[in-house]
């Protein structure tokens, strides 16, 4: 994989697992996290709409939540809750996609401990974490994707643990295929970001209004986001990538395109960046290359990984920097890289 100019390359470690299963080739799968613990852990759903919990290190199944859903699990997020110091606990958040459920869960005792469905139409293809603050509170943010035949758009909501709505986002009625929260460490300000069809839009969430949009002609489908805040520049930076094979770069406050390019005709189904150089792709129909994005604003490569869907990263006690990999395909087997530097 890659040219000889390249300094990263990935090596093929093992197979994790061939339990899971996942209804649509997307972005977050499945999570990997590392626990209270300290024990690395990879979350996955199964074909009977259970939820396994596996510890990577020592290859072993700690956890099955049977029945967590009633229908196909197609989203994991995970949050270290720690505003109780004496009591820090992993929470897991699962979307399932067809009857408009959002759950989390208390990994320590495998409690749910928040079950809502808050849209009565369309589905939920994503839902996030994000903390509060002013408030010290964890809050689930969640949003909606309606289909052509559907003539009603629902806004993004903000729930609390309890299930008590506290907001909903102004011009956010979108057919939102990803959201993500991110927090300006430096300005302290928390915004929702969501990918749609044809265009990223960033929201201030105090305030409650549209920060910038982010689109091109080109858009189809955006399907996974990266932000970062860039050392060399202290600029925040902002990648996503679409189905129509493209990779675009914006500076996140100004809403200025920097750069893109089209990387193959084929699906990008997620983005992973490893540092401020190098930036993982997963897809289809790709040529085992790599592509730099290089000028002033960016000097990125793009490592593509054929056939594979969601990548994440891990530090490995053995293997140092790694991959998990979802190969295509909802019954595809997770798999383990290793990055070689």
């Amino acid at each position: 994989m890659g040219s000889s100019n390249d300094t990263i390359n990935l090596e093929f470690i093992e197979e994790i697992t061939r339990e899971i299963y996942c209804l649509q080739d997307k972005d977050n799968a499945f999570c990997v996290f590392k626990s209270v613990h300290e024990i690395l852990f990879v979350a996955y759903p199964t074909i009977e709409t259970s939820i396994v919990f596996y510890d990577i290190i020592n290859k072993m199944k700690v956890l099955e939540i049977k029945k967590a859903h009633n229908s196909y699990i197609i989203e994991f997020r995970h949050y270290l809750d720690k505003i109780n110091k004496n009591n820090e606990r992993d929470l897991i958040l699962t979307s399932s996609y067809e009857d408009r459920n959002i759950k989390v869960w208390d990994f320590k005792n495998a409690e749910c401990i928040f079950n809502l469905k808050p849209y009565s139409k369309g589905t939920i293809n994503s839902a996030c974490f994000l903390f509060d603050n002013n408030i010290n509170e964890i809050l689930i943010i969640t949003s909606n994707l309606n289909g052509e035949s559907i003539n009603v758009k629902e806004s993004i909501k903000v729930f609390n643990l309890k299930g008590e709505e506290q907001k909903e986002i102004n011009e956010s009625d979108n057919e939102t295929i990803f959201i993500e929260s991110y927090y300006d460490d430096n300005l302290h300000k928390n915004y929702i970001i969501s990918a749609n069809k044809y265009l990223v839009i960033s929201y201030d969430y105090e305030e409650n209004k549209l920060y910038h949009k982010y689109e091109h002609s080109d858009i189809f489908d955006c399907t996974s986001i990266v932000i970062f805040n860039n050392k060399n520049d202290n600029k925040v930076k902002l990648i996503y990538s679409t189905g129509d094979g493209i990779i675009k770069l914006w500076d996140f406050h100004l809403g200025v395109l920097l750069n893109q390019i089209k990387v193959n005709p084929g699906y990008i189904f997620s983005i992973c960046l490893l540092d401020e150089k190098y930036l993982f792709s997963c897809g289809k129909y790709y040529k085992s290359e790599v592509v730099i994005i290089n000028n002033e604003e960016s000097k990125i490569k793009i490592i593509h990984i054929n056939q594979e869907i969601t990548g994440k990263l891990i530090e490995h006690q053995k293997y140092g920097k790694c991959l998990i990999t979802k190969s295509l395909d909802s019954d595809g087997p997770l798999k383990l890289w290793k990055i070689k530097q």
